[in-house]
């Protein structure tokens, strides 16, 4: 705990200190004054950290990580094609996957290999999605890494463990300025890097090396609902529309929710709930494995019915 400790003291202080540098230097959202440096805060609270109290452990999911944390910063900066970032993504995943990181979910290598591609790549781009509200992304990582951080105690995993409190603890300290009303943005370069490392720390933990699809995939799955639902929400709902994926938009579950009449605090809080609810349910699994279908069942059918009802509801202009 004293490295998350540091490390929300470290990113509060970085990101303090970009707020105003990044305002001299122009480094701001499109269209607005508000600067998207906060990743670069995070990735070097996080980087100090590890270098402190963690140098060596996963040490190449922590090195390409930062590759696709640099991979966002560009992409903040001259806007990257989406085909350009999804190959970065898949070349940092396939380092990972080439390291002995990968789902043994089946008793096929080559479909292992799929679903751990996919899996990377998707969870990296599904927090990249969720970031569209002033702390709902940032929230959403300190809470999967909070309830990481218990699962990985509990297998044994200490390196985990420090790895997902370092994480943790550096988007809290962020979080104190992204909080609405937000005075900077993480940009690319927080959210891909949270999405890439704790999906391919999920992937690296002890349950998907050892376990059978349900408990090994459905696990982290559970921990991941929230991410997972609003980028599968998107995707079909664009798709059905004929509108390209990539392209951003104010169609997400949290404007769907704010188009409700939510204030955008409590569309914030509630999807932190959701999120909560999925790693708790994620939690529960891992103590009884022979109760992951029954949790996956009714968890996915309650979404499912979530995602209908808000697949009706407008987007919302955020202001």
């Amino acid at each position: 705990m004293s490295l998350a400790v540091i490390a929300c003291l470290l990113a509060a202080a970085f990101t303090w200190l970009s707020i105003r540098v990044s305002l001299g230097l122009g480094l701001t959202a499109d269209k607005i004054p508000t600067p998207n440096t906060g990743g670069v805060a995070i990735l070097s609270a996080c980087a100090a950290v590890y270098l402190l109290g963690a140098r060596g452990e996963h040490s190449v999911i922590v090195a390409a990580a930062a590759g696709v944390a640099a991979l966002g910063f560009v992409d903040d900066r001259i806007r990257l094609r989406p085909l350009f970032k999804f190959l970065g993504q898949c070349l940092a995943a396939l380092t990972v996957i080439a390291s002995g990181a990968i789902f043994h979910a089946t008793g096929s290598k080559p479909l292992n290999f799929v679903i751990t591609l996919l899996w990377i790549t998707g969870i990296t781009n599904a927090f990249n999605l969720i970031d569209n509200m002033d702390g709902l992304c940032a929230g959403v990582t300190v809470i999967i890494a909070g309830f990481r951080f218990v699962s990985a105690l509990q297998s044994g995993d200490e390196p985990g463990a420090r790895l997902v409190a370092i994480v943790g603890g550096a988007f809290l300290g962020f979080l104190f300025f992204n909080y609405k009303p937000a005075r900077i943005f993480m940009g690319d370069t927080g959210s891909m890097f949270a999405g890439f490392l704790l999906g391919s720390l999920a992937i690296a933990a002890p349950v998907p090396q050892t376990q059978g699809f349900f408990s090994g995939v459905l696990y982290p799955m559970l921990t991941f609902v929230y991410p997972i639902f609003d980028a599968l929400l998107v995707s079909f709902l664009r798709r059905m529309g004929g509108q390209p994926i990539s392209v951003g938009g104010r169609d997400h579950s949290s404007h769907r929710l704010a188009a409700l009449g939510l204030g955008e605090c409590k569309v914030v809080w509630v999807l932190w709930a959701l999120t909560g609810i999925g790693c708790a349910a994620g939690l529960v699994t891992f103590s009884l494995p022979a109760g992951v279908l029954a949790i996956a069942f009714f968890l996915g059918l309650a979404i499912t019915i979530f995602g209908i009802f808000l697949a009706s509801v407008p987007g919302y202009e955020t202001h």
